[in-house]
């Protein structure tokens, strides 16, 4: 099971776009890049369904080459 910090949608019921990527510790990293939402899961598969759900559309998710780490609540820098 992943642990996730999730968000109420905008009331214009815009989405949000993610970046999910494997960190340096091996877990699965799914966050919204302005800092709303995040997850951290084992597998690839729930951290992608994690970020379509929160985002809304499948145009919304950014698959990593590079290891994406969680911010922990402090946003992208």
């Amino acid at each position: 099971m992943g642990q996730s910090r999730s968000f109420q949608p905008g009331p214009d019921g815009t989405s949000h776009l993610f970046l999910v990527g494997r960190s340096q510790g091996g877990f699965w990293v799914a966050r919204d890049l302005e800092g709303q939402a995040e997850g951290i899961f084992r597998d690839k598969k729930t951290a992608m369904r994690f970020a379509l759900f929160e985002g809304g559309h499948a145009n919304v998710v950014m698959l990593s080459p590079n290891a994406v780490e969680p911010s922990f609540g402090k946003g992208v820098h």
